[in-house]
């Protein structure tokens, strides 16, 4: 095992077990040679929390992501693989940092020009789910639940109307994304396909 990350290639099911059994942090990720609904060679993500999968994305050569989930990797690699899945870990924060990088003034909502018109949502960048540690379970699932509808392509109101949550929770978690840069939000000019 070495600085850089701990090696999982030893079958994703088993090391997620062992993992999950040393509450682990980190994001384990592989060079995959295909994952369903995305074409050609790809990268596969699964974030941990205390040895949790939190959240699971296939990411293609062009660094569009696309949602899975544990047990579709699982299956991959036992199928095709074993892959050479890595672990970089990351550390529980000894005290919890806030959730937001800079503060804004009450009356600005980075949400409100896109609630306006078609708008959608896109992922950037991963969320560093430790920076939610202090957050109810229940904020951190909705999140996660949020973050797998989001694929570039439905708009607010679509993801509004997939989701089981009030419309308040979900501009709620939508404004903490964009406060965290984890997605952007683009309106559409021509109203969507």
């Amino acid at each position: 095992m070495d600085k850089e990350g701990i090696d999982a290639s030893l079958g994703l099911k088993f090391s997620l077990e062992l993992f999950k059994r040393y509450r682990q942090n980190g994001m384990l990720h592989a060079d995959l040679p295909h994952a369903p609904g995305v074409r050609g060679r790809c990268k596969g993500f699964l974030h941990l929390a205390n040895g949790e999968v939190v959240s699971a994305y296939v990411e293609d050569k062009q660094g569009q992501r696309y949602p899975s989930d544990k047990e579709t990797l699982c299956r991959l690699d036992r199928e095709k693989g074993p892959f050479e899945w890595t672990l970089v870990h990351q550390p529980t924060a000894s005290e919890p940092r806030p959730l937001t990088r800079r503060s804004q003034p009450l009356s600005f909502d980075p949400l409100a020009p896109f609630l306006q018109c078609p708008s959608v949502p896109r992922i950037i960048s991963a969320l560093s789910w430790e920076r939610l540690s202090t957050q109810p379970p229940q904020q951190r699932e909705a999140l996660y639940t949020l973050l797998t509808t989001i694929n570039g392509e439905r708009t607010i109101e679509n993801i509004k109307d997939l989701m089981p949550f009030s419309r308040e929770l979900i501009d709620d978690l939508l404004r903490m994304l964009l406060e965290l840069e984890v997605i952007v939000i683009a309106t559409e000019q021509t109203g969507g396909p």
